[in-house]
């Protein structure tokens, strides 16, 4: 678009002119150039004149420079006489006064001001009133406004400078209250500066303005943590070229700064006002909060009706992390998040609190359940907070309480890896003790103790204290618990925090965070929509013949059947019977796989169907397991079993 109106203005026949007529001036030494910055304004000696490119909002089509008597240099601007002020014109109003004095200003370069009134005291007419040019009179003296940067070495003191742009211009225009109408008594219009070019005047401050579009744009932006400057690259890039904005980096700097000035004082109230409207508008929106002895907010809680339904519908495990600061007041975010049908996190609420104390803990516990109709989780995942641990037990009655073994394990090179050497294996050994899914508690006990052994951390603090909470958070102790992979799976977790860092950062006021909160929340719905609408509309493509394959295609979600498709493929090609039994009437089917050493238990039901296996995958993870799915072929089953198609997972 920037070539095609260059092109345009190229083949333009007054372009074409003017050109001409300022390369003749130029031969014959008549144009005085003088310097402005990027612009090329023009200015001539006296009684020359000369047209330039007109601008249709902001510009000087004629200008003519002249001597005053003092000998000082003088720009008087030349446009139609309609424009044009002259001593003795009458207005009905000052108003009328001031948008005429306006766009004469705008049609010759320059900015206007209202200046002195002057009015009766008795009646409050106004008797006099001045309209200058916005470089008269002169910038009275103050100290410099002195600020602390830091240094590199040390902290040092810098003076911001200003600019000034009064510089005593006469230029004016004044208005006297006669007979009820204000008639012009006098009028100046030489000026002791340059006036404005048209491109000079798209830079210029009273040039430029904020629309609405660009302050949408702004708050859009930032609900996504794009910054004002970057936003402002971006508008420029959506119009074609910075002069097409209309406006500067600054004007979209000031519009963040004057949001956070109109939240100054009133934020915690706003934030809260904002959940009284949203209780208006849904009866089903649920928050409460409550303020310290000093009315400051504390706590606060809140849970939209779709937050609501989700947790109804995937609310069997809960992940509640606090590891966020998201605002300027150093108030911990704690979303709780569960897994939906996509495998894909989900949040069921959030909660703003001050302290990470028991009180706090307590409060918000006893909230969610309230919020969630009194239905407590099976599990719920958190950090290793001893204030949370005990809170817990205080309102939870059935609830299994584990700690999350990603944030364990995210802390372990820092804790133990920097005390060995750098080329030390135990991170990947200790891993594989810790991850394992199929091992038994003792089986656990002993891999651990022989890494603790091999690299001489028997009496290390930090290692001796984990081991000590080792069945809050080591799935050996608790493979019998449904957990759909968010306790253990390291990219679910990293996920989490990733999203809610995205949209957020620690400078927030809580307006701000909780405008955010809603666009990272719509971004999640969004893409579980999208998901929802991919498994209904679209089939995944069957690797094998095997009809319990083909059924699983028809009921689980796109992501649910590609694990389990991975086990079906397992099944058929790496599976084979070790050893066959019957217990209690029961089928008992022992299946190898490949090379490996460990064989399992498989338990089948021949009148009910039903299948459990020694492994516990499915008791993890939702999906049927390779060795239940061996069984199934063997049994000549075409379907899955009801039981093995979990609500969440269909």
């Amino acid at each position: 678009m920037g070539f095609f109106w260059m092109l345009m203005c190229k083949l333009s026949k007054e372009y074409q002119v003017n050109c001409a007529l300022f390369l003749s001036l130029m031969a014959s030494g008549e144009v005085d150039m003088l310097s402005q910055g990027s612009s090329s304004s023009v200015t001539q000696s006296v009684g020359v004149i000369i047209n330039e490119p007109s601008s249709s909002s902001v510009g000087t089509p004629r200008v003519f420079t002249s001597l005053s008597p003092g000998g000082t240099r003088e720009w008087i601007p030349s446009c139609s006489e309609e424009l044009k002020p002259i001593v003795g014109m009458n207005f009905k109003d000052p108003e009328e006064g001031l948008s005429f004095y306006k766009a004469y200003a705008t049609a010759s370069g320059f900015t206007s001001t209202k200046s002195t009134t002057t009015g009766r005291k008795k009646t409050g007419v106004v008797a006099f009133q001045y309209v200058v040019c916005n470089k008269e009179g002169f910038k009275a003296s103050r100290k410099p406004v002195v600020e602390a940067v830091e240094d590199k070495s040390d902290k040092a003191r810098s003076t911001r400078r200003r600019m000034l742009t009064r510089i005593g211009c006469g230029a004016q225009m004044c208005m006297k209250n006669i007979n009820g109408s204000y008639v012009v008594t006098y009028f100046k219009e030489e000026h002791n500066h340059p006036l404005y070019t048209p491109g000079c005047a798209k830079i210029h401050k009273y040039g430029r303005k904020m629309s609405i579009l660009h302050k949408k744009i702004i708050i859009d932006n930032s609900k996504v943590n794009i910054g004002p400057v970057k936003s402002f690259r971006i508008m420029k890039e959506l119009t074609g070229s910075y002069d097409n904005v209309g406006a500067s980096k600054q004007d979209f700097k000031k519009i963040q700064r004057d949001l956070k000035a109109l939240i100054e004082g009133s934020d915690a109230q706003m934030f809260i006002n904002n959940f009284q409207n949203k209780k208006l508008l849904w009866s089903a929106f649920f928050y409460d909060y409550e303020l310290d002895e000093e009315d400051h907010l504390c706590r606060a809680f809140w849970a939209d009706p779709i937050c609501r339904k989700n947790y109804a519908l995937f609310g069997d495990m809960v992940s509640f992390d606090t590891t966020f600061k998201t605002n300027r007041y150093n108030m911990i975010f704690g979303p709780f998040t569960g897994v939906d049908h996509h495998k894909k996190c989900i949040t069921f609420a959030a909660a703003l609190i001050s302290n990470e104390d028991i009180v706090s803990f307590e409060w918000v516990f006893k909230i969610f359940v309230k919020a969630m109709g009194g239905n407590e989780p099976l599990c719920l995942i958190t950090d290793e907070d001893p204030a949370m641990k005990v809170a817990f037990p205080k309102v939870f009655r059935s609830t299994e309480h584990r700690f999350c073994m990603w944030h364990i394990m995210k802390k372990m090179p820092d804790k133990v890896c920097r005390d060995l050497p750098p080329d030390s294996d135990f991170l990947q050994k200790i891993c594989k003790a810790v991850w394992s899914e199929e091992i038994e508690p003792a089986e656990f006990e002993e891999r651990w103790a022989k890494v603790i052994s091999e690299f001489k951390l028997e009496n290390h603090d930090w290692l001796l204290q984990i081991y000590e909470k080792r069945e809050m958070w080591i799935l050996a102790y608790f493979r019998d618990l449904f957990l759909c992979g968010i306790m253990r799976t390291t990219s679910r977790s990293e996920s989490e925090n990733n999203f809610y860092t995205k949209f957020t950062n620690p400078h927030l006021t809580l307006v701000e965070f909780y405008m955010r909160f809603e666009s990272a929340l719509d971004a999640q719905r969004h893409t579980q929509g999208e998901n929802d609408n991919s498994s209904k509309h679209k089939h995944p493509e069957c690797k094998t013949r095997s009809a319990i394959e083909k059924f699983s295609s028809e009921v689980y979600t796109t992501t649910v059947f590609y694990e389990f498709q991975d086990e079906v493929e397992s099944a058929l090609f790496s599976c084979g019977l070790d050893g066959f039994k019957k217990e209690f009437g029961l089928d008992v089917y022992t299946i190898g796989e490949g090379c490996r050493v460990r064989k399992f238990d498989v338990l089948f039901n021949v009148e009910t169907f039903d299948t459990s296996c020694l492994c516990k995958s499915f008791e993890r993870q939702g999906i049927p397991c390779r060795h239940m799915v061996w069984v199934w072929k063997a049994k000549h089953i075409q379907k899955l079993p009801r039981l093995m198609c979990l609500t969440d997972g269909v």
